[in-house]
């Protein structure tokens, strides 16, 4: 400690001070003594801080780290905590030996995963690393509750660790695991899991409150529990009286139907019953739980179906079942605007398929008084059932596991006043508000990480006629969370195995806490395809360029597909 000079002058001159003042220097001069000590700790811990809070990557319980062996130094440590804090430098991974106390320090790339009883492989995170996961098969699971061809999953998985994903999202249909009311079997997803763990990957699980079928690339049918589907009243309408059995109706959320229960009781229940199943994974070999807000698992209205409605439509708004009415009449008498209690009709909005210019509320009608109150009802019914369910989902699952949910990108008509699409699907982006804002202002209150799709599009892939900007909607989102310090994830609205699309991932790359490819198939396999994506896997991760990469090993052609990809 190194003391001022007016500290040494005062020693000096005590002797002839006042007993008081001498006794009030003295505690000065020790408080700062006292204060260096604290600040050399803080120092020292800080340090130590600094290890552990780098970014690191578990294989799994029971696992060795393989790969090149040299430059492995063996030291003793009583935790995988201070094991971590050892790893400086050049270290890539450690190895702690809890049996023994010991952990290897790996200063060269780990490459594979060893069965080692009692162990754990951790390995380091770049700055620049971006976990890829690999969303399955929606059908991975038959509707008997058995894995679809396991020996052949079991091949392909063994194939992708080649190319080094960090794991896969599945969905776990509700459809199948609640048996029947309060009963629940997730029997089959333990095996699926497995796998990931015998591989030292991590999984992503979606709570698939929808139904499976009816979307944009669905190749299957489950639909809701069958004591759900026996409720009536309880499901989103369209003007036309048409129901959408997809996902309940946000508005019956807290509508008992099934045995006394309501949607939202149910969708608690569910997730007690699938925490305590899996209990001892939940923040390790289970990395997310997403929540599903809506149909396909996102959080808005079911503005586009795909049996009535063709891209670039603006879609429908879906207010007319008995509790949505219900809903809008009360927030008009609280306005003191009863007249606003009847939802527009299709002359004012159109239909699935209109275009904006072709309706009155689209032009003129969404600036009016009613429609800053009708769009903001709408929206904020939206982001109240996004909040219960994420609220609750934190409260069972606790704060050692990421929660999300996912939210649509819905590029067509972005680039008009009134952003037809978006509104319909329950995104208020007009009349100078900003939907993403919102939305991750309430995924904030929960620490859940927003993620979000198309980000594989570019503007010039679009028609003109659908003034869709996707480049432009992905841009506000990275803005909204960032500002707002939320996670962002990220996935591909369609399946893309071409560098284009990958390079446009790549673009966002320093935005995402992860990405998840949508989807292993067949295709995806294919060897030519497969190289592609380990490039981009390795791009993701801080290994250099894809296109580089490709362009470098494969002679792969840069030159963009031509604009004939939509939704």
């Amino acid at each position: 400690l190194v003391l001022p000079a007016v500290c040494l002058c005062t020693f000096r001159a005590m002797s002839r001070m006042p007993r008081l003042l001498t006794q009030l220097l003295a505690s000065v001069l020790a408080a700062r003594v006292a204060l260096a000590s604290v600040a050399s700790t803080v120092a020292s811990v800080a340090a130590v801080g600094d290890a552990n809070a780098t970014r690191w990557r578990s294989l799994g319980k029971n696992s060795g780290c393989g790969g090149p062996q040299q430059s492995i130094a063996a030291v003793a440590a009583s935790t995988l905590q201070e094991c971590k804090a050892l790893c400086q430098g050049s270290c890539a991974a450690v190895e702690f030996h809890a049996a023994q106390g010991a952990c290897s320090l790996h200063h060269s790339q780990i490459s594979e995963m060893r069965i080692v009883p009692g162990s754990e492989c951790v390995r380091v995170l770049g700055d620049k690393y971006t976990e890829v996961f690999v969303m399955l098969p929606l059908d991975v699971v038959t509707s008997q509750r058995t894995l679809a061809n396991p020996g052949k999953l079991e091949s392909i998985f063994d194939e992708l660790t080649n190319v080094d994903i960090d794991g896969f999202m599945v969905d776990v249909w509700w459809g199948l695991t609640e048996t029947s009311p309060g009963v629940y079997d997730f029997s089959v997803y333990r095996e699926l899991f497995e796998l990931a763990r015998a591989r030292g990957w991590k999984v992503q699980v979606v709570a698939s409150f929808h139904q499976c079928g009816g979307n944009v690339g669905d190749a299957c049918n489950i639909p809701l529990p069958s004591f759900v589907l026996e409720g009536e009243g309880i499901w989103y309408e369209d003007d036309a009286g048409v129901q959408n059995r997809e996902y309940i109706s946000l508005f019956a959320d807290d509508v008992p139907i099934a045995g006394g229960r309501t949607p939202i009781e149910m969708y608690r229940q569910w997730l007690e019953a699938f925490a305590a199943f899996f209990a001892e994974d939940l923040g390790g070999l289970i990395d997310e739980v997403m929540l599903g807000m809506g149909p396909a698992g996102e959080l808005r209205y079911p503005s586009y179906p795909s049996d009535r409605w063709q891209f670039c439509g603006v879609g429908e708004f879906q207010v007319y079942d008995p509790h949505a009415r219900a809903s809008l009449r009360a927030a008009a008498e609280k306005a003191k605007r009863p007249e606003w209690g009847t939802p527009p009709n299709s002359s004012a909005v159109g239909n699935y398929n209109s275009y904006p210019e072709q309706t009155e509320f689209f032009t003129t009608g969404f600036s009016t008084d009613f429609g800053h109150f009708f769009l903001d009802w709408y929206s904020s019914e939206l982001l109240s059932h996004g909040k219960n369910l994420l609220a609750l989902a934190r409260r069972v699952l606790g704060r050692k596991i990421k929660i999300s949910g996912k939210v649509s990108g819905i590029h067509w008509w972005y680039d008009t006043p009134s952003h037809a699409a978006e509104a319909t699907a329950g995104y208020y982006n007009t009349n100078f508000r900003n939907a993403y804002a919102e939305v991750s202002q309430m995924f904030a209150r929960f620490g859940a990480t927003l993620d979000f799709t198309c980000l594989e599009m570019r503007n010039t892939e679009q028609p003109a006629k659908c003034h869709s900007n996707p480049e432009g909607l992905v841009a506000q989102v990275v803005e909204a969370t960032a500002s707002r310090r939320v996670r962002l994830g990220g996935e591909n609205a369609l399946q893309r195995y071409d560098v284009w699309a990958y390079e446009q991932i790549e673009s966002y790359k320093s935005s995402l806490a992860s990405f998840t490819y949508l989807r292993l198939t067949d295709d995806l396999m294919a060897p030519e395809h497969l190289a592609t994506f380990g490039a981009f896997v390795g791009a993701m991760h801080g290994d250099g360029k894809v296109g580089d990469a490709v362009s470098r090993d494969m002679g792969a052609s840069d030159e963009a597909p031509p604009p004939t990809l939509r939704l």
